[in-house]
């Protein structure tokens, strides 16, 4: 009797069980839908008007997603989505869309625009003394992969390094340096700044991430994203920043990583003022999304909301002549 009634729950046992699974992959099926494409990850390829809301839930979080301009770029891509026959007749509309969320640092780029886009190969910085003062060149660092990155924040840190007891001076030098990746250039002179907070990342909610230096180079939030071999610091030799109207986004992050600093004084031109944090959001055909999320504020908390940073002293026509001078009347002769 016991056995009967045994084998007569099994299927009841069996029946609920498979509810369960059914239930959590149901779950897991409508989590994937909803999130997944935030990671890149799909179900199935997604229609136009999908396509459409994924553009939107991702453009919703860009520094200047409020106000008319972006309600109403918005609402034209939301309003145009269920007609729209392939991805490519929204393209115009996330454009605009790109804009109003994201501002003049944030462009919407199709897979054709990346395809025919050929990265060429970077230039590496330079490090060199004249005259007792160190000059670290930072050139633009755009699009680089891994082994690019490595070897720029290398060639700086060790340069800095090697020269370090023939330098009583430094000028670092992010004229024409249009941007591309910070973390190389501020891991590459992090034995010139002080360890901790050196810049943040504002948003429009107000919430601040710090971009930090440590003893291995710079990151976020303490966690190095391009490490350097851990070298000591140069301390007490006054520093020079030459800037111009050609140093943009992440060299107005170096810019502004040497503000507010004992002994440091920053040379030449008015920033292009894309002092702003972007992210790079893949969609599901191949286009891309570059997104203004944040702005830079310095350690002393000035905020600098897609302006350009005036420099400490304004030399258009020889900011580096003007440094030396400045570093002279500091005692390095």
């Amino acid at each position: 009797m016991i056995r009967t009634e045994k084998r007569r729950r099994r299927p009841y046992v069996i029946g609920a069980m498979a509810a369960v699974v059914l239930a959590v992959c149901g779950a897991a099926a409508w989590g994937l839908h909803e999130y997944g494409p935030r990671f890149g990850m799909y179900l199935m390829p997604p229609s136009p008007q999908r396509y459409a809301e994924i553009v939107v839930d991702r453009l919703d979080t860009g520094y200047y997603a409020s106000g008319p301009e972006w309600t109403a770029a918005r609402a034209a891509l939301v309003h145009a989505a269920p007609a729209a026959r392939s991805y490519e007749d929204l393209y115009p509309l996330i454009d605009a869309a790109t804009r109003a969320a994201g501002g003049k640092h944030s462009v919407f780029q199709p897979p054709t625009a990346r395809e025919h886009a050929k990265a060429s190969d970077p230039t590496l910085p330079t490090v060199t003394v004249s005259g007792g003062v160190g000059v670290v060149t930072l050139p633009e660092l755009i699009d680089p992969d891994d082994r690019a990155q490595q070897d720029y924040a290398d060639v700086v840190a060790t340069g800095i390094a090697a020269h370090a007891d023939q330098a009583c001076g430094w000028i670092v030098d992010v004229r024409g340096n249009g941007g591309g990746n910070m973390y190389p250039m501020l891991s590459g002179v992090s034995a010139l700044l002080p360890d901790g907070p050196a810049l943040s990342f504002r948003t429009r909610g107000g919430a601040s991430t710090s971009v930090t230096v440590q003893e291995d180079g710079a990151g976020l939030e303490g966690q190095t994203i391009v490490p350097v071999t851990a070298r000591g610091k140069v301390s007490g030799a006054p520093i020079a920043v030459l800037q111009d109207a050609g140093t943009g986004s992440s060299a107005e992050a170096v810019v502004t990583a040497f503000r507010g600093i004992e002994g440091v004084r920053l040379f030449g031109a008015p920033t292009a003022g894309y002092t702003s944090a972007n992210l790079p959001i893949p969609l599901y055909d191949g286009a891309r999304i570059i997104l203004t999320q944040s702005i830079y504020a310095d350690r002393t908390g000035t905020e600098f909301p897609e302006t350009p940073i005036t420099p400490d002293e304004a030399a258009p026509v020889d900011a580096a002549e003007a440094a030396r001078a400045w570093l002279g009347g500091q005692g390095c002769r």
